[in-house]
């Protein structure tokens, strides 16, 4: 059963009336009569088909109010900005896939090439291990696990992308740090992630260099 909606002055009185604020105190805030408060409870109990202040409360804390329920504001800010992150990342993975394809002859350890299962069994075993070296397999077979494991909590729920992104961060700026430092680059560079949007552009194509043959000096 839908619920009439509520009239912005009915809003006004709701917000202050969760904030446990007496009618007195409701009319004082919002410079009209207690008698003008009482009539528009009294809309607003049949409008919610309440007969009492505490019974309108309890079902207010089930129901969704936009204008009272600000922290979705900031749960939408973030989703956004982790929908827009992980869009640069599928575009990045896009353009160096093709390149994997082709990239088994040179600049890969071709003896022991790494799978898209062993790259995230790797990249969670060196969870935060900054050091060393990783092949470009290795690096993007993980990003390409993070695109499709974002686009999947996402259709399921909204708090499960939030635990993955997390979750895969760390790892995913070491292995950064590693596949820069396989193609003799700083780790340091990875600070343009800072830069909306262009930042993860620009990394992709760092991290899309090919290896560099070591050299004792």
């Amino acid at each position: 059963m839908s619920i009439e909606p509520l009239s912005k002055r009915e809003q006004d009185v709701v917000k202050l009336l969760l904030e446990g604020k007496s009618n007195k105190l409701i009319a004082s805030a919002l410079h009209v009569t207690l008698s003008t408060v009482e009539f528009h409870l009294k809309n607003i109990y049949a409008k919610y088909q309440v007969n009492s202040r505490m019974e309108l409360v309890l079902k207010l804390r089930e129901s969704t109010v936009a204008e009272i329920e600000e922290p979705t504001e900031n749960r939408a800010r973030l989703k956004f900005l982790w929908r827009n992150w992980v869009t640069s990342l599928r575009e990045a993975v896009s353009i160096i896939g093709k390149e994997l394809k082709m990239n088994n002859i040179s600049n890969v350890d071709t003896s022991n090439p790494m799978t898209f299962f062993e790259s995230i069994r790797v990249c969670f075993t060196k969870y935060a291990d900054f050091t060393g070296k990783a092949s470009r397999p290795e690096f993007w077979w993980f990003a390409l696990f993070i695109v499709l494991g974002a686009g999947i909590f996402s259709y399921l729920d909204e708090r499960l992308v939030s635990i993955f992104s997390l979750a895969t961060l760390l790892p995913l700026l070491a292995a950064g740090a590693r596949r820069l430092q396989d193609t003799g680059k700083s780790p340091w560079l990875q600070l343009y992630l800072l830069i909306p949007v262009g930042g993860i552009i620009i990394m992709g194509f760092y991290w899309a260099q090919p290896s560099i043959k070591n050299s004792n000096s």
